[in-house]
């Protein structure tokens, strides 16, 4: 995947591609940015539905996304790297807005259409290459998978007071707001891909 040497000791990673990750609309790669290991997705949107409904209609919404590299396909994360963040519209520009929450050292962007927000935000989840060490042994080709999840953090407050909690349409609509948070979350994975440690040979 990466076309260009590395000093000793980065990871160099080779994408071996799956049959049915060419035959699915949304693919996942991964590459490097210097010490850090990036993900890049195709075809995947998490501003649909009722998320997108609510930024046009003046509200902000909130996205949970992780990033996790995975030993094995449907194994547990060795890794995980994960950020929330908070999107809202300009009604006017028709553009959009993005933020990271609760990080010491917060970003922002803004005037972005859909895709390139929703690409800003898989953007900050780099994942040190150093943490890579944890597959294996160094000086070989471990194989790994790479998952991406995302989960809209539902933030409707109308019924959020503890007074509601105790009545019939509080609890109505909790479990409204519950199932569109249930429905309003996905992830994509793929692979295998392959981390070269210790080497500074070119793949």
């Amino acid at each position: 995947m990466v076309g260009r040497a590395r000093p000793a000791g980065a990871a160099l990673l080779a994408l071996l591609a799956l049959p049915a990750m060419r035959a699915s609309a949304q693919t996942l790669t991964v590459g490097t940015d210097g010490d850090a290991l990036k993900i890049r997705v195709v075809g995947l949107s998490f501003l649909k539905g009722d998320p997108i409904t609510r930024l046009k209609d003046g509200r902000s919404v909130r996205v949970e996304l992780a990033a996790m590299v995975l030993p094995g396909a449907g194994r547990p994360p060795a890794v995980t790297t994960r950020r929330i963040f908070a999107l809202s519209y300009d009604l006017w520009e028709e553009r959009f807005a993005v933020a990271t929450v609760g990080v010491r050292s917060p970003q922002s962007v803004s005037h972005l259409a859909q895709a390139a927000a929703e690409a800003w935000c898989i953007e900050q989840l780099a994942i040190p290459l150093s943490a890579l060490s944890s597959l294996g042994p160094p000086n070989k080709d471990m194989p790994f998978w790479v998952r991406l999840e995302y989960r809209i953090l539902d933030s409707d407050s109308a019924t959020d007071s503890p007074e509601s909690a105790y009545t019939l349409q509080g609890l109505i609509d909790f479990l409204s707001r519950r199932r569109k948070a249930d429905s309003s979350s996905s992830a994509l994975e793929a692979g295998p891909f392959r981390a070269r440690r210790g080497s500074s040979s070119q793949r």
